[in-house]
């Protein structure tokens, strides 16, 4: 996982073309909410390919298969763990609390890790939720 400067990219690791709209909108908001950041970081065990018959496209396969956040975004203080969702719903909370837990055990940092969501549009209970789940809900 290579960390990179925070500033806008023609294209992103993993993002959709509307994913990207909304990151870029974020990056245009706050210009200096991070210092750095990670795209498309691989977690988790990912899937057993190990009976297999080819060693490299088994440990494709098995890479492949791990899951993937969207966006870790580094402060001094703190680690987003960001889960970009057009309109999201419960679903994003889920995924960006899964997500954020996957990173846990994959990072060596003495930094709070926050999971965190970044939409285009607030959804009816999603900020009452996210406040009560302790996720981060950021709009772009």
């Amino acid at each position: 996982m290579e960390k990179i400067p925070y500033e806008k990219l023609l294209r992103y690791p993993h993002l959709s073309p509307h994913e990207k709209e909304i990151w870029d909108r974020f990056i245009e908001k706050n210009p200096k909410f991070f210092t750095e950041v990670i795209y498309d970081a691989r977690v988790g065990e990912g899937r057993d390919y190990s009976d297999y018959p080819e060693d490299k496209i088994r440990e494709d396969l098995e890479h492949l298969s791990k899951k993937r956040i969207d966006v870790v975004g580094f402060t001094d203080d703190v680690i987003y763990v960001i889960e970009i969702r057009p309109k999201a719903n419960l679903s994003a909370i889920g995924n960006a609390w899964g997500l954020a837990e996957l990173f846990r055990d994959v990072a060596s940092v003495d930094k709070v890790i926050i999971p965190a969501i970044l939409t285009d549009e607030k959804l009816p209970d999603m900020e009452a939720v996210c406040s009560r789940m302790a996720v981060k809900l950021f709009l772009a």
